[in-house]
């Protein structure tokens, strides 16, 4: 007899190990503690709805989750909402949405389990006539989020106030919807869809040579959208038809943008020159005093305007000097939990890897992996339990799921090549395999019979 060991990861609450007494089979479920797939989804809501998606929010164990959906469940939708989980699986950014599952059966169809954000879109945002500051800051995460998805390959082809949410928690950008991105991994089934008001011309022109010049036209766009009377110059350089002409990544606008404010104080230079002329003239008799105090006048109010913008600069600065710092700690936060859970479960494989080796027969180093699942399953509890927000536990889920099936199935392919203590009942005698048999019933290790 075969003793066949089956796993299942990232499903369900652990289930106890099932033993049939002739020691056959065993079922190890390792689970999701955060995310229970296999159970139901109450108080399901239509959130949106568009051309081919829907997107719903439901709740389970107490907890929101967004689940997105084809319209009409056609082979095109189903292939890009597979291709949007696979691009976004990956990217792990706090002002982007985490993807947790994809079901092929959930209440509303196959769809993308993922994070729920509470919050409104752009345009709703910009209805409540937020301060220049607040416009600024959420310009600077729109430009770190869209340049960290460039660096991964992905041109979202798709930037409009729909697509960027601002979280009612504290104002911050979650970018949504991959569904039209593109990039070489996925070239087959990538879609050159836009929605005309924010697409660069050579989106609508339909070409093929797409880059990430293209989201900077679509930038450009939103730039008219938050700052409908400020950095004109800035925003002709995203809205050029010639890409060429336009920047040519999103790390540079963003260096730009810092540096934008110098402008003023050319204006203000001129105007102090353009005064002192003035008042040489004035000396002279060449200018009136009205015209000498229009001058001083408009030195005045150039000053003013070089302050508050200087001001305004400043605060962008120590956004963005903020953002970025808190990005550091949450990937060091990361980093340290999840390197934390690989030296626990490696430790374990290593304890069991040796165990295995020394397991006379089958049926005893599958005892070995029993006791190993169950302890990886501690181990991952315990670290999710300690995880400093839901982002980090899913990557903790996701890369366990990873690491102890690598380690799983290395252990089983070493168990699979021992002998059944079944298969050897003529050589053993019955009295020595009912002995092993009551070892195994009892959890006990393996113990040479003795007569």
């Amino acid at each position: 007899m075969v003793t066949k060991i089956c796993i299942n990861f990232g499903t369900a609450k652990p289930q106890n190990l099932t033993k049939k007494a002739n020691m056959v089979s065993e079922t190890f479920r390792p689970v999701t503690p955060s995310l229970d797939v296999s159970g139901s989804y109450t108080d399901i809501v239509l959130l949106r709805e568009g051309v081919n998606m829907r997107l719903y929010r439901a709740s389970k164990a107490g907890k929101y989750f967004a689940i997105k959906t084809t319209k009409d469940n056609l082979a095109l939708q189903l292939a890009m909402l597979k291709r949007e989980y696979e691009l976004s699986i990956a990217l792990d950014h706090y002002h982007l949405p985490h993807f947790y599952t994809f079901e092929p059966n959930s209440p509303v169809g196959p769809g993308i389990v993922m994070e729920y954000v509470d919050g409104r879109n752009l345009n709703e945002f910009l209805a409540e006539n937020p301060s220049h500051d607040a416009r600024c800051r959420v310009f600077a995460q729109l430009l770190e989020v869209v340049a960290f998805i460039h660096k991964n390959g992905i041109i979202h082809n798709d930037l409009k106030p729909e697509n960027i949410l601002i979280t009612k928690a504290n104002d911050d950008v979650k970018l949504l919807d991959f569904g039209l991105s593109n990039t070489d991994a996925h070239y087959l089934t990538k879609t050159m869809g836009c929605t005309r008001a924010y697409a660069s011309p050579e989106l609508l022109a339909q070409s093929e040579d797409i880059d990430v010049r293209s989201d900077i036209y679509s930038l450009g766009k939103l730039m008219q959208l938050i700052f409908p009377r400020k950095y004109r110059s800035f925003r002709r350089k995203c809205l050029h038809e010639n890409r060429d002409k336009r920047w040519d990544n999103v790390d540079q606008m963003r260096r730009q943008w810092n540096k934008s404010n110098t402008w003023i104080y050319y204006t203000l230079g001129t105007t102090i020159a353009i005064a002192i002329f003035a008042l040489i003239l004035w000396n002279r008799g060449v200018i009136s005093e009205a015209q000498r105090q229009e001058l001083l006048d408009s030195l005045s109010v150039a000053r003013n305007e070089a302050r508050v913008t200087q001001q305004q600069f400043d605060s962008i600065k120590i956004v963005q000097q903020n953002a970025e710092a808190a990005q550091q700690r949450w990937e060091v936060m990361k980093d340290s939990s999840v390197n934390e859970m690989n030296r626990q479960i490696e430790a374990c494989y290593l304890v069991t890897l040796d165990s295995i080796k020394r397991a006379p027969f089958k049926e005893f180093a599958y005892q070995v992996m029993s006791n190993y699942t169950k302890r990886i399953i501690n181990i991952q509890n315990k670290c999710m339990a300690s995880a400093p927000d839901e982002i980090i536990e899913s990557i903790i889920l996701s890369t366990y799921e990873k690491t102890a099936m690598e380690r799983f199935n290395a252990l089983d392919k070493m168990a699979k090549e021992k002998p059944s203590m079944y298969d050897k009942i003529d050589e053993l005698g019955i009295k020595k395999v009912e002995y092993y048999n009551s070892l195994l019933q009892k959890g006990l290790p393996f113990k040479e019979y003795k007569e």
